[in-house]
């Protein structure tokens, strides 16, 4: 009974970790003292119990102790493990991320702990616990070694590609991470913001859209939620569509500031043009022009669309299997991420839309730190969850009859139709300075990654009729 009290700072440590980092750590130096403090909790534990039973108990109190304190939090990391494959992503980048910083490092620390307590203990002498002994220890220093490894791996931060001559950074506004780019520090400035709950486009924009560089500072924004703004995740019940537009304004004035400007451009894709949309609404003083890329309109008419598209193809396919999935989870809205599941999957398949894999794809940037790269996977995931639910009632051409500034929408001729139908529907009630619909030929829902050329040429002609001036 008196060696078990060497199993309370485990405990506690849960419980303190689960308050502070419910997600796990956001920072490097967070991932880092996780480590340190689990290998501190670990040793102790090991040698206050000299018992090897602490190398199990003193992980398992932890995780314990770490999922009670998280209880209320919501989101796919957080909440009870789902069987399905974006189930099984978050029980990766979620508790996974947690093993390998708390519940590894914890045991590891046990193990060397009990063996210090044990050296003086009598052992037997027999040939068999020799090697038994033998096993152990080179079991603990190759488990010792993958902790050691993962404390590194997890401390290099992202870095950027030097622009000579011109601007290439990682800066905040707030707890919004930006990418900066541009050859020129005086050029016009163009945010972009990306399409997913939670997304973080560095790669993508960087590698597909580097000749914006030579004519704007091209600011890229994650979203709330994702990659370099995981951070700013919680409280989720404070993720809303006004929350969105707040996001997006404060970064545009961060911007105008930093840059002495008037007026910035504003590029959104999909999901972000909500929150981009509503921001030029209520502050088109701030803008010089809007451009919109797979614009939503009515997500809701869209997506009940869109479900129905995607049940008649899986049914003349003979998908018995996506059939099963679709009615299971009836039309959409949808209370979570698991309910739309089913249609993110499924998109590329049914629309020949070429979203392709761009949540791994982005996730490699070298922008990104590795912890920053499981946020950008991590943070769509619960993201997604918290926010998409709550546009269910955004309309656009009755709520946003008018934009104050010259209005811009790129779709690409293999959108998905129903998204494409409902944008058309506000464009013909919409009361804009200028506003015209772009459609991208051989292009999906990304279309500007698709056709990259062709959208440079677009934004180059929204500049020149366009021009925004510095602020003296």
């Amino acid at each position: 009974m008196v060696r078990g009290v060497g199993l309370l700072p485990a405990l506690v440590w849960g419980v303190l970790a689960g308050f502070w980092r419910p997600r796990g750590p956001i920072f490097p130096i967070d991932a880092v003292a996780i480590l340190l403090i689990s290998v501190a909790v670990g040793v102790f534990a090991g040698r206050f119990t000299r018992a090897r039973w602490s190398i199990f108990l003193a992980p398992v109190l932890f995780a314990v102790a770490g999922e009670i304190t998280r209880v209320g939090f919501t989101g796919p990391t957080v909440d009870y493990p789902r069987p399905t494959s974006l189930g099984l992503l978050a029980l990766i980048v979620g508790r996974g991320l947690y093993m390998l910083l708390a519940l590894l490092p914890m045991a590891v620390g046990a193990a060397y702990g009990a063996g210090w307590a044990r050296r003086r203990s009598v052992r037997s002498r027999s040939v068999g616990a020799a090697i038994g002994r033998g096993i152990g220890r080179f079991v603990a220093v190759v488990l010792a070694a993958v902790v050691l490894v993962t404390g590194a791996v997890v401390a290099v931060p992202g870095r950027v590609t030097a622009i000579p001559g011109g601007i290439s950074e990682l800066a905040w506004a707030g707890k919004l991470g930006l990418m900066i780019r541009g050859a020129r520090a005086d050029a016009p400035v163009l945010l972009f913001v990306p399409g997913a709950p939670g997304g973080s486009e560095l790669a993508a924009m960087r590698q597909r859209l580097a000749a914006l560089e030579q004519t704007f500072v091209v600011v890229t924004m994650d979203r709330r939620g994702g990659g370099r703004s995981f951070g700013d995740l919680d409280p989720t019940p404070t993720f809303t569509v006004d929350d969105e537009r707040r996001n997006v304004l404060e970064v545009t004035d961060y911007l105008r500031s930093r840059f002495r400007r008037d007026k910035i451009y504003l590029v959104a894709h999909s999901g972000g043009t909500i929150g981009a949309t509503l921001a030029v609404q209520d502050s088109p003083e701030l803008f010089a022009a809007y451009v919109g890329v797979g614009q939503v309109a009515n997500p809701t008419a869209s997506d009940r669309t869109q479900y129905d598209d995607m049940l008649a193809r899986a049914r003349s396919a003979g998908d018995t299997a996506l059939v099963k999935r679709l009615t299971e989870v009836g039309k959409p809205p949808y209370a979570n991420i698991y309910g739309y599941e089913p249609m993110i999957l499924n998109e590329d398949a049914v629309y020949g839309s070429d979203n392709g894999d761009t949540l791994l794809a982005n996730a490699k940037a070298p922008e990104l730190g590795v912890l920053d790269k499981i946020h950008v996977i991590a943070g769509f995931l619960d993201s997604f969850d918290a926010y998409y639910p709550r546009v269910r009632d955004v309309d656009f051409r009755t709520q946003v009859p008018t934009l104050a500034v010259p209005v811009y929408f790129v779709a690409g001729d293999r959108e998905v139709p129903a998204r494409v139908r409902d944008l058309n529907l506000w464009f013909a009630v919409l009361q804009a300075p200028h506003k015209e619909i772009v459609t991208l030929a051989n292009a999906g829902h990304r279309s500007m990654f698709d056709q990259p050329a062709e959208f440079v040429t677009v934004l180059k002609r929204v500049l020149a009729d366009n021009p925004a001036s510095r602020t003296p």
